[in-house]
């Protein structure tokens, strides 16, 4: 007795390859996998705080620059969390908007940031520091404090010489100890930037 032999046929047409449908499935998958790592990974806290350490840095050298060019006196103002950049348009200190750049700059509750003028090293030699600042701030000694406080009145002078009063700006973030960016104005522009710790 012979057994009958069962043959198996292959579908020689369904093994050329992947159809067109299955191939837009993965690269769809592959899509939406990348997204969500780059949406995942983003910039860390420490990478936006020292960009916008040195955007400050920017601005403060170029707002140098433009008093230079321009033959005007400007003034960098903080008030709490907010730097204004100040024009003194010969009888008052004005907010300067006149350019975009110069627009005031709110930080949020996720930096600390603060302006230190006294104790400085390098405040010692500083012509500015030896300066009546009442008249250079067109404030007089008869002015009343009320008025005063209303003024905008410049902690740092940006002068059309090149020369940056003495002044150091912190910012660092709320809830980390390190890093802290320091902008630091010593006798003339450029300011400098630097870190701590290195």
């Amino acid at each position: 007795m012979q057994l009958p032999v069962k043959t198996s046929t292959f579908n020689v047409s369904r093994s050329r390859g992947f159809s067109l449908l299955e191939i837009l499935v993965v690269i769809l998958i592959i899509g939406f996998s990348i997204q969500l790592v780059t949406f995942t990974v983003g910039e860390s806290d420490e990478q936006l705080l020292e960009k916008e350490a040195r955007k400050l840095h920017g601005i403060v050298n170029l707002a140098s620059e433009f008093a230079v060019l321009n033959q005007v006196e400007l003034g960098l103002h903080l008030d709490k969390r907010k730097i204004e950049f100040l024009v003194f348009d010969g009888e008052q200190w004005t907010t300067f908007e006149a350019e975009e750049l110069y627009k005031p700059i709110e930080y949020s509750e996720e930096y600390k940031i603060e302006l230190n003028l006294e104790d400085l090293a390098w405040s010692q030699d500083n012509l500015l520091e030896q300066s009546n600042w009442q008249e250079i701030m067109g404030t007089g000694e008869d002015d009343n404090l009320l008025e005063l406080k209303k003024k905008k009145i410049p902690q740092v002078l940006i002068l059309s010489s090149g020369e940056v009063s003495a002044f150091q700006i912190s910012l660092e973030l709320t809830e980390e100890p390190e890093p802290v960016y320091f902008i630091e104005g010593e006798f003339m522009a450029p300011v400098k930037l630097r870190q701590e710790p290195e």
